[in-house]
């Protein structure tokens, strides 16, 4: 089973989460990327998160890393799909809206 291992700069806050928790990465802005993770405890119903602050401009970069790492390929290959608003294989999609809680 594949695993991320989150650790604070200081290495004292530590967390290992099995990816099959992992319900969505966000790219939030050029500098943060959200992974949305199921809560382990059974008492709250809401997604924890991880926040990840990156260099400007890098967020899609790491966010596609991490979708890598995930689906066990490199993005482009058969695990993983890009659907980017009037972009090939896509160019008839105007709009690509995400809503959370729908």
């Amino acid at each position: 089973m594949k695993m991320f291992h989150f650790v604070d700069a200081a290495g004292t806050d530590e967390h290992i989460v099995p990816i099959t928790e992992v319900k969505t990465i966000k790219v939030a802005d050029a500098t943060s990327v959200i992974i949305y993770i199921t809560s382990l405890d059974p008492a709250v119903a809401a997604y924890g998160n991880v926040d990840l602050t990156v260099t400007s401009g890098k967020s899609d970069e790491v966010a596609l890393r991490l979708a890598e790492y995930m689906s066990a390929t490199s993005i482009g290959g058969s695990n993983t799909l890009t659907i980017k608003a009037a972009t090939t294989p896509f160019s008839e999609v105007s709009t690509v809206a995400w809503t959370d809680g729908a």
